[in-house]
């Protein structure tokens, strides 16, 4: 009897432990002072400087915390910092596509940010530098100089733009090249 009471109760336990897929995550369930915790919590977890490690797992948590906070608050001025940080997070770890849809977001729905430019910006750069998506980046490229001309990485863009597709030693030998032109004249 006792045994059979243990494994019934198992049972359930398991069965109530498992999703149906129509769940949202641990995350998109919390409130929103709930996850301000998480966010100070795993932003402090991320990196172990004792160790000198960095903890994936962790910063994906950040990031989850992050898009869930932005859902519940999106009213939040903090908000958007939050986002930013996070897509800064999932580039950082290679999780590209993710930080392209956190960079779209900001730039979409958070525009009196004033970090909603360099949201697009390091779209385009992350589709330049970290996804060799040269085409989708000159179009970003572009859209950021037409909306954006004043921008502090105005500058960096033009070049970018310039540059497009070359590598650093290209673009090294070019510079040395018009430098030597420059010492001619």
């Amino acid at each position: 009897m006792r045994i059979l009471l243990v494994l019934l109760m198992s049972i359930f336990l398991l069965s109530s432990c498992q999703t149906d897929g129509t769940k949202g995550t641990a995350a998109e369930t919390m409130d929103a002072t709930t996850l301000l915790k998480k966010i100070d919590e795993t932003r402090n977890q991320i990196y172990n400087e004792k160790n000198n490690k960095f903890d994936s797992n962790k910063a994906m948590e950040y990031i989850q915390f992050c898009q869930s906070y932005a859902k519940v608050a999106p009213e939040d001025p903090n908000t958007a910092k939050y986002l930013f940080q996070a897509a800064e997070t999932a580039r950082s770890i290679k999780k590209y596509d993710q930080a392209l849809a956190i960079y779209d977001n900001i730039y979409a729905n958070f525009n009196s940010y004033p970090k909603a430019p360099q949201a697009l910006f390091l779209k385009a750069f992350t589709l330049d530098s970290e996804m060799q998506k040269y085409d989708e980046a000159r179009k970003l490229y572009q859209e950021f100089m037409t909306k954006h001309p004043q921008d502090e990485f105005a500058d960096d863009t033009k070049f970018l733009l310039e540059n497009l597709g070359k590598s650093d030693e290209e673009i090294i030998k070019q510079f040395e090249e018009q430098q030597k032109a420059l010492e001619k004249k």
